[in-house]
């Protein structure tokens, strides 16, 4: 039997009899015709307004301040900053074992030097002061200006080399001329003064390079035709003024034995091609100050020009033909494994164990 609607509040508890009260409150104030699940509740949020101006302009502010999120863009190739590679250590080692084009800044100053060297040449020539006279003038000038010509152009690596190795040709046939000596034997010096310095900074700047042991071979034996005649003219000749000069050609040449050194070092060989250049034009300045009756002015500048000539010319044939053995040979040189193991040439280590080992 049911009990009566009073009676069945005063059954349940208050806070019941409370929720009771609000749920019937709400449905007499929802419209007829609505379902029992279209409460405000259940409206989605977008279809619900705002329920005063300030709410909605809270939100805004809420929207306004909010922190704006920026995406970086990568700039276009054209606007990227050029990196530069690193240099790698074994790169770096290649180009200091084997160098593509090495000397390249030194062969211009040279052909510079000896450019302004011809000029003044000419000029004592012109000035009476050498021995061909005028003469010798013009073809000096005309040596001067093409060395400066190759001194200041823009040519390849190749080019310039062999127009220091013809240039200094032609200037070494033209100074044999003129000079009082013997063809053959001033050919021999000067062919030892080139040959022996070229092989000698090759030497130096490829010290890892079998085939430079072998070119300097090459180089002794072209220089031993002079060689041999400054040690017979210091052997059989009696004490002069000449042996000077011998003496310190053959000094130069045996130094250079330094060259057949390891690779580890570069046997000085840059200094010693200098020293034999210089013991060589000492050897002609000397020879030919021997064979002067009378010191006058006129035959000092002759003899110190001519032995300078010689220094000059010796140097910038040697450093094109140089440069011709590094252009054709750095390829070959470069073929060399930088990570090889040290070779052990005295075997395992078999050295007797130390005293306080037994012990152990």
């Amino acid at each position: 039997m049911e009990k009566p609607y009073g009676e069945a509040n005063r059954d349940r508890p208050p806070s019941s009899r409370r929720a009771t009260a609000e749920r019937e409150k709400a449905a007499s104030a929802q419209p007829e015709g609505a379902l029992a699940g279209d409460g405000p509740t259940a409206r989605p949020a977008e279809e619900a307004a705002p329920a005063s101006p300030d709410a909605a302009a809270s939100v805004e502010r809420q929207f306004v301040s909010s922190p704006v999120i920026t995406i970086e863009e990568t700039p276009p190739p054209s606007v990227r900053e050029n990196v530069t590679k690193p240099l790698l250590a074994s790169e770096a080692l290649m180009e200091d074992l084997a160098p593509m084009r090495p000397a390249q800044d030194a062969a211009r100053t040279w052909c510079a030097a000896v450019g302004v060297g011809f000029l003044l040449l000419g000029g004592l020539s012109l000035a009476g002061l050498r021995p061909d006279g005028v003469v010798a003038g013009p073809p000096a000038f005309v040596l001067g200006i093409v060395a400066l010509f190759t001194a200041l152009t823009s040519v390849s690596y190749r080019q310039r080399a062999v127009a220091m190795v013809v240039l200094g040709a032609i200037a070494t046939v033209i100074g044999l001329q003129s000079s009082g000596t013997a063809f053959g034997w001033g050919a021999a010096r000067a062919v030892a003064a080139i040959a022996l310095p070229a092989a000698l900074v090759f030497r130096s700047r490829y010290r890892a390079y079998s085939g430079a042991r072998w070119l300097l071979v090459a180089a002794f034996l072209v220089a031993l035709p002079s060689f041999g005649q400054a040690v017979a003219q210091l052997a059989l000749l009696d004490p002069h003024l000449a042996q000077l000069g011998a003496a310190m050609v053959i000094l130069a040449v045996l130094s250079s034995l330094t060259g057949f050194m390891g690779a580890e070092t570069t046997g000085a060989g840059t200094f010693l091609a200098v020293a034999v250049v210089l013991s060589f034009m000492a050897d002609l300045i000397v020879g030919r100050l021997a064979q002067l009756s009378a010191f006058s002015p006129r035959e000092l500048v002759s003899v110190l020009s001519a032995g300078l000539a010689f220094a000059a010319t010796s140097a910038i044939t040697s450093l094109g033909l140089f440069q011709i053995l590094a252009w054709r040979l750095a390829a070959d040189a470069r073929r060399i494994d930088l990570h090889s193991p040290p070779t052990d040439k005295d075997g395992p280590d078999r050295r007797p164990p130390s005293g306080g080992e037994w012990l152990t």
